[in-house]
């Protein structure tokens, strides 16, 4: 047992350098020399856990990802108990999500950025938004009763997109990073909060 420990506190001294070091530069581009030694392991044991050091980026996307998904789910239990309105959970999701997406951001720039080709990754960054996609609409359907329109399938769907869209913009992730912090950050979020509210609730034509 003693040696399982001291194992996997070794692999998550690797993971936890690689993190950084993804942080710090705003890109994967290290190696895994660099790893060892800010994660004070050896080379040799990388190699024990990774057959590369693209395999340990996955990881530490996984562990990443893991991470993001316990905090939104906390984050949505907590707006669910709390909204009582359209109006409260627009104001309620959009300042939660904004500033966990915020919080990330640092590490989420360069990962994205690799997502763009690793397809690994890609995956993985598709099933956890897209978990997330679906119980934001579910609870933003609590209150169809207030929408103006019959598509409610459309409306959650397109608000969500038009929330998550302007935010990775503003925080530079994805293909635009150059896009990032334009404009005033608290504002932005009141904003989104209203356009969300009043998009769901417009009766078109």
């Amino acid at each position: 047992m003693p040696q399982q420990g001291r194992s996997r506190a070794s692999y998550e001294r690797m993971l936890a350098a690689a993190e950084k070091l993804m942080v710090k530069r705003g890109n994967d581009d290290f190696t895994l020399t660099e790893v060892a030694k800010a994660g004070k392991v050896s080379i040799g044991s990388i190699y024990l856990r990774f057959d590369s050091k693209d395999d340990l980026i996955r990881a530490v996307h996984g562990r990443v990802l893991g991470r993001i998904g316990e905090e939104q789910d906390n984050m949505m239990q907590a707006i669910g108990d709390k909204a009582t309105s359209l109006d409260d959970f627009a104001r309620l999701f959009v300042e939660a999500y904004a500033e966990l997406l915020k919080s990330y951001s640092p590490v989420l720039r360069p990962i994205m950025f690799r997502a763009i080709y690793d397809e690994t990754i890609s995956s993985l960054g598709r099933t956890s938004a897209e978990k997330l996609t679906q119980e934001a609409e579910a609870q933003m359907m609590r209150y169809a009763a207030e929408f103006g329109r019959p598509d409610h399938a459309r409306l959650v769907g397109n608000a969500f997109r038009m929330i998550y869209y302007t935010l990775a913009r503003f925080l530079g992730l994805g293909s635009s990073p150059e896009a990032a912090n334009q404009g005033n950050w608290e504002e932005l979020k009141e904003d989104l909060a209203i356009m969300c509210a009043a998009f769901l609730r417009a009766t078109g034509k």
